[in-house]
């Protein structure tokens, strides 16, 4: 760093995040709207019904997104007009079609936001609004796919009493989101457009479904909730497995939502894990337990965020030239 006095543009700029840069704020005039937004939508809420929220949202993003092409209040106000959307449907349903059995509501609900957020993207051309829409239309139609199911077997606990038939749908769920994220990621494989950040979102959403799939592999059939105080050794390590796959999946992808999606199952599995293998043993107290849990996950984040382009550029580099050049390139 110089001194005080030298020029902001003469000093040099890091280049190591550059490879994955959402587009979200250009400045702290972009807070200042936003937190606007939130209040003012809040407010509007709050005073009349969530149906005023809808239109509100709209003028909104007519001037803020549409005009100004502002990201962050993009981001705040296609939250805000699916949430509205989301919560105006239900009286709509239980009006319009009092015929249908209310157990389709919830196959309803991720159809309606899919379609208003797609709409929304349609209008103003905010990735988070595409990406939503996908995700939200992805759900929709696995939950479809999953009530016909019950219909055709007649058997309204099929899924609460066969965890394998819910694995299966949940894991074309997040193969679904997952692929569709990785078809905009390479499409532009040097992130210089809008489909990098529609990809980012993507992938916000894929890591945990991964993740979830592979949890519910894990506690197949068991008896216990999941993080239950049974879990066994091997449970625990498969897990641990899991999230260190997704961390090599996020260095292959340059996408670090695969490292922190799994970081609270890698810090209960880890315990486990410890707690298991005696380790705990050598500890004074369950609370030394907790802080060395805490201390091994934070060296795991600050190794992967420090040497994030070294291990890049090892492990890319042991790939098939024609993976390889598939992926975001090494930064040097």
């Amino acid at each position: 760093p110089g001194s005080l006095g030298q020029p902001i543009a003469s000093e040099p700029v890091a280049t190591v995040e550059e490879s994955e840069a959402p587009r979200f704020i250009r400045g702290f005039h972009d807070i200042l709207i936003t937190i606007g937004i939130v209040v003012v939508l809040l407010g509007i809420g709050g005073l009349a019904t969530v149906y005023a929220v809808i239109p509100a949202s709209i003028v909104l993003a007519e001037i803020l997104v549409r005009r100004q092409r502002l990201a962050l209040p993009a981001v705040v106000l296609t939250i805000a007009f699916a949430v509205a959307s989301g919560f105006a449907v239900y009286p709509i349903f239980d009006d319009a079609v009092a015929g249908i059995s209310q157990d389709w509501f919830p196959f309803v609900l991720p159809a309606v936001i899919g379609v208003v957020t797609l709409l929304f993207f349609w209008r103003y051309k905010a990735p988070i609004a595409l990406a939503a829409g996908l995700v939200a239309g992805y759900g929709a139609i696995v939950l479809v796919a999953m009530r016909l199911v019950i219909e055709y077997t007649k058997d309204g606990k099929l899924f609460p009493n066969n965890s394998l038939a819910m694995t299966v749908f949940l894991g074309i769920y997040a193969l679904l989101v997952f692929g569709t994220a990785l078809r905009f990621d390479f499409a532009d494989r040097l992130r210089l457009t809008r489909r990098s950040d529609v990809a980012f979102w993507m992938h916000l959403a894929a890591a945990p479904a991964i993740l979830y799939t592979v949890m519910a592999c894990v506690y197949f059939n068991s008896q216990q909730g999941w993080f239950s105080a049974g879990t066994t050794l091997t449970q625990a390590a498969v897990i641990v497995a899991a999230v260190l796959a997704l961390m090599l999946i996020g260095i292959i992808l340059d996408r670090r939502a695969f490292v922190t999606s799994g970081l609270l199952s890698f810090g209960y599995a880890f315990k486990v894990l410890l707690t298991e293998g005696g380790f705990s043993r050598l500890l004074a107290s369950t609370d030394t337990l907790a802080f060395v849990v805490l201390l091994a996950v934070g060296i795991i984040v600050l190794s992967l965020g420090i040497g994030w382009q070294p291990l890049r550029r090892v492990i890319v580099g042991m790939m098939p030239d024609e993976l390889a050049g598939r992926v975001p390139p090494i930064r040097t």
